[in-house]
């Protein structure tokens, strides 16, 4: 699903659009299922500004702490709206902000956080919206199709025009939310730091790291796992060891053809003695005296393909990895561990970190092109 207006989308009966990205919505979250439901189309900006503010006062009586996704457009319309967000925040409502620029620096940030997006009239979480999932899911969207005045103004200024819709569909919140948590990744801290620092300034949730490890043969690996046992204890994260020494051509890295099939999952210390990997029970040890929870999962064949496949299974959170997987040599392209296939195929964050333990964040899936190591050493808007 893209998630903006496509040129196919217009047509003569809709110049902007919007009608055709809901088709395209509608074809992608049925899947030839049932109808949508509590599904309405919503022209008028007064219409929206009630909806956005009946989500709102959902959301402060909720509790149990629920987040609320917002597109604001640009940062003067939280501004202006500081004194409803500041009630949600006390209310225990978790709140991620979406819009084009940077809220005041010296002022104090009432939502968990702001996500700066690029200028774009066309894409979805450039828009105007409110997305909560529990415990009553609702998406509503008002797609500003007045770009010439895009964010600015309020609803009644002359000119302004909105088209939209409101859903109560689980399975289009399920959507949304999954598209607007992947925007949410892609903008990490950038450049070089700390993992101590990446702990305090990563913007989502970890649950879950899945880190490379082998039988004890490369050190960075082993320095990796312990940087990120550290990490994951902070997080109050669990760890999943992918071992490369597993990855085989020719030879299945389990006992028989019926574990093959069974232990398709990430496996414990005693799978892992009956498989012949009393090494990687030993790891799981180390992470056990750091109070982090693990687990290994014995790769059938090589290349970062398959990590990213494993990766989506287990629903893991980050990915981490040597920073020399940025720029393998021939015979890792060749069996295809480079940072370019393993975004390719995935768009949970990577991690790539170093032997003097800085790491990088890379969020964007896709990318092509890592910042090279430069240094032997681093130190460690109202809407009415």
């Amino acid at each position: 699903m893209k998630w903006t207006i496509l040129p196919e989308d217009v047509t003569n009966r809709d110049h902007t659009g919007v009608e055709g990205f809901i088709q395209r919505l509608d074809a992608e979250v049925r899947g030839g299922g049932q109808p949508l439901e509590g599904f309405k189309f919503v022209n008028s900006g007064v219409e929206m500004l009630h909806i956005s503010r009946e989500i709102e006062r959902e959301a402060l009586g909720a509790g149990n702490n629920p987040t609320v996704y917002v597109g604001f457009q640009r940062p003067e319309k939280l501004t202006i709206e500081l004194e409803r967000y500041q009630r949600l925040k006390n209310a225990g409502v978790r709140t991620v902000a979406f819009g084009h620029g940077s809220p005041d620096p010296d002022g104090e940030l009432v939502t968990e956080q702001w996500i700066d997006l690029s200028y774009d009239v066309s894409k979805f979480e450039n828009q105007w919206y409110l997305v909560m999932a529990e415990p009553n899911p609702i998406v509503f969207v008002g797609w500003e199709t007045s770009t010439e005045m895009f964010g600015e103004g309020g609803v009644s200024t002359p000119g302004k025009e909105f088209r939209g819709f409101v859903s109560t569909d689980g399975r289009v919140v399920d959507h949304v939310v999954a598209h607007l948590e992947r925007v949410r990744r892609q903008h990490g801290p950038s450049g070089e730091m700390s993992f101590e620092r990446l702990s305090d300034e990563i913007p989502f949730p970890v649950n879950k790291i899945l880190v490379l490890s082998d039988d004890g043969q490369r050190q960075e690996l082993a320095s990796l796992r312990e940087n990120t046992a550290e990490f994951a204890a902070k997080k109050s994260a669990s760890v999943l060891l992918y071992d490369l020494s597993a990855a085989s051509y020719l030879v299945s890295p389990y006992p028989s053809e019926v574990y093959e099939r069974d232990w398709d999952r990430a496996l414990g210390k005693q799978e892992l003695n009956m498989a012949g990997r009393a090494y990687l029970a030993r790891q799981l040890d180390d992470l056990d005296s750091n109070g982090v929870q693990g687990g290994a999962i014995l790769p059938t064949g090589h290349g970062f393909k398959q990590l990213a496949e494993w990766a989506e299974q287990e629903k893991a959170n980050l990915i981490v990895i040597p920073e020399s997987a940025a720029r393998p040599g021939l015979i890792d392209r060749i069996k295809g561990y480079t940072l370019k296939i393993l975004q390719n195929h995935t768009d949970i964050p990577v991690v790539l970190g170093s032997a003097d333990g800085t790491v990088q964040l890379c969020t964007v899936r896709g990318a092509s092109q890592v910042a090279p190591r430069v240094r032997e050493t681093a130190t460690r808007g109202s809407r009415s």
